[in-house]
């Protein structure tokens, strides 16, 4: 087994670039279309990373075997650190300091708090869908630039989506997408102002997920919990539409509270209508935020 490394150690193996080519290496040839991972052998290994000083390769690499290199009977390969690492860089995630130029631009649907046109943009590393007009911000979500590159306008929306309802979910199920730790939620009365300087929506009331392990955090209107319930996607899906393909920021009764009523607050408890086609889907919620009755009405 591999000795395990202290958290000075591990960030120390990385301060060469010899070693992040190593890397590199090892995780492009593991990204071809072939089944597995496989092995490199040394001479091939030595050639992709172009070092003629064998003294010197064979150093970095003997560095890097046991916690982000496996030695085997073939060549080399990379361990579960290093595949972490490499998808780290090609993420784009320690290296991203500039926006890409992506202009702002309509995303189809008008705000539902003023009705002017809501947008899409990049703030830092940040990707923002919002209304400019009134600060309703309905989605920010951190998009590596690696995953901005060649997109229309219509595919970064959809990228967007999915990987914003990806995070929002795991969140709502209680499990940190970032680190897989335990989820805490809290509902937090809207008196004040929002989490986000930049979204200015009216909440009565909204969800917190915090991750004290990591810092992970996201908020949503209560209703917004309901886009990853089984039995919002059962019901639209009933209706002959994909809950899970739909952009937060088209549903109203998501990204709003106007279809949320407040039963009490001591503790909480929310009622949420949700209108499609000629029924009514109502929810219960509770403080934990838990669904404690459903009924669906003509």
């Amino acid at each position: 087994m591999s000795e395990s490394l202290d958290q000075d150690a591990a960030f120390s193996l990385l301060a060469d670039d010899t070693r992040v080519r190593i890397i590199q290496e090892l995780g492009r040839a593991t990204a071809s279309p072939e089944t597995g991972i496989p092995e490199l052998a040394y001479a091939d290994l030595k050639s992709r990373v172009d070092i003629r000083d064998s003294g010197r390769f064979n150093y970095h690499l003997k560095k890097l075997v046991g916690n982000y290199v496996a030695k085997g009977s073939d060549g080399y390969r990379l361990r579960w650190p290093g595949m972490v690492l490499y998808r780290t860089l090609v993420a784009g995630l320690l290296t991203d300091h500039t926006d890409p130029a992506i202009d702002r631009f309509s995303v189809g649907t008008d705000c539902h708090r003023c009705g002017d046109p809501i947008e899409a943009h990049l703030y830092e590393t940040l990707f923002r869908v919002r209304c400019d007009s009134c600060d309703s911000n309905y989605t920010d979500i951190y998009f590596p630039s690696h995953g901005l590159n060649d997109r229309n306008e219509e595919e970064l929306l959809q990228a967007v989506h999915r990987r914003s309802r990806m995070i929002r979910d795991s969140m709502a199920s209680g499990q940190c997408p970032w680190c897989a730790s335990e989820v805490t939620a809290e509902v937090h009365a809207g008196d004040d102002s929002l989490p986000s300087l930049h979204d200015t929506r009216d909440l009565t009331a909204y969800a917190v997920y915090h991750c004290t392990d990591c810092t992970g955090f996201q908020y949503m209107p209560i209703s917004q919990i309901l886009l990853y319930h089984p039995i919002t996607i059962s019901f639209y899906y009933s209706h002959g539409e994909d809950l899970t393909a739909i952009p937060e920021w088209t549903l109203s009764w998501a990204v709003t509270d106007t279809m949320t009523t407040v039963l009490d607050t001591d503790p909480w408890r929310f009622s949420v209508q949700i209108e499609l086609g000629d029924e009514t889907l109502t929810v219960e919620i509770d403080g934990d935020l838990t669904i404690t009755e459903t009924a669906i009405t003509p």
